[in-house]
């Protein structure tokens, strides 16, 4: 069986990262042999100590992009697939039992799932979740989050790696590249629990906003492709139903007109309503239906401060 090696980026990581190596460790019999490297990006708190105390071999990494961290981490690396796992995330007990199978297939290059959300997780985790989760079923897909994602070694190697320059989105950039010449499979059998999902909406906010800013710069890089388009949209959307919003206010105050305020909510409000509609549709539960309008509400101002308002 091919030898893997687990690359664990982290930075003042030790509220999560003791829990996130007890579940890599943990890895069943049948697994064959792995390795931990934790790259460490200049913490000031236990993570290095935590590390070394579970076993993981740390690299020393300050001051650098996460893309960077995890290519340091691959060159370090001695497997013949990398497992990439971010260190607020907690892997099932069959994780690497079931994934490694997935390569048997010469075509596949990479394999994966969205992360999961903790026992306890809040309205927002549960309601985002439902966005971001893939089939139930084993599925090819465009592209997988690199907190819970293996490739293929040398696939990664002739794909250049992560691109350093791109402070987010630099998972799907990569994904991408390797969707050229080889498959990604989507595997629910693939559990993690993201512990650092954001769980308010000022949290999700926030994340979103830094999540934005490396979408434009992704984009023009792998070329712009179908399924990004609406996150490439989304900010235009945002200025421009802003831009209607103050018109629609200052007719309201110099002529009593509401007519253009009450247009400018529908042009709101329709896009979110719909996507929830067919989210909750998909997942076949309309439970989330109205978290997931305000989930998508706070995504358009997110990305819309994240472009016109980078800083």
């Amino acid at each position: 069986m091919a030898k893997v090696s687990f690359i664990i980026p982290a930075f003042n990581s030790e509220a999560t990262l003791g829990e996130c190596l007890d579940s890599v460790f943990a890895q069943g019999k049948g697994t064959g042999l792995f390795e931990v490297l934790v790259v460490d990006n200049g913490s000031m708190d236990r993570t290095v100590a935590i590390s070394t105390e579970k076993g993981a071999r740390v690299l020393d990494g300050p001051g650098i992009t996460v893309a960077a961290l995890r290519n340091l981490g691959a060159r370090n690396a001695l497997g013949e697939i990398l497992a990439f796992v971010d260190s607020d995330c907690v892997i099932s007990e069959n994780w690497l039992r079931n994934a490694v199978p997935a390569f048997d297939d010469p075509q596949v290059g990479a394999a994966g799932a969205p992360t999961s959300v903790p026992e306890n997780g809040t309205w927002v985790q549960r309601a985002w979740y439902m966005h971001r989760r893939k089939s139930l079923q084993r599925e090819f897909v465009e592209w997988l989050p690199t907190e819970n994602l293996l490739v293929r070694r040398e696939i990664f190697d002739k794909a250049g790696g992560f691109n350093e320059s791109l402070v987010t989105c630099e998972d799907v950039d990569l994904c991408y590249r390797i969707g050229k010449t080889h498959k990604i499979l989507s595997d629910p059998s693939l559990v993690s629990v993201h512990l650092g999902e954001a769980r308010t909406l000022r949290l999700f906010f926030k994340k979103e906003r830094w999540r934005g800013k490396g979408n434009l710069k992704g984009s023009l890089l792998h070329g712009v492709k179908a399924d990004e388009i609406p996150s490439l949209l989304t900010p235009l959307y945002g200025a421009a139903v802003s831009a209607l919003f103050l018109f629609a206010v200052l007719r309201l105050i110099l002529v009593a007109d509401a007519r253009v305020m009450m247009a400018t909510a529908v042009l709101l409000l329709f896009p979110p309503v719909a996507m929830a509609i067919r989210t909750s549709l998909r997942g076949r539960s309309m439970t989330y239906a109205f978290p997931l309008v305000i989930l998508y509400l706070v995504y358009v101002a997110a990305r819309t401060a994240s472009t016109f308002s980078p800083k």
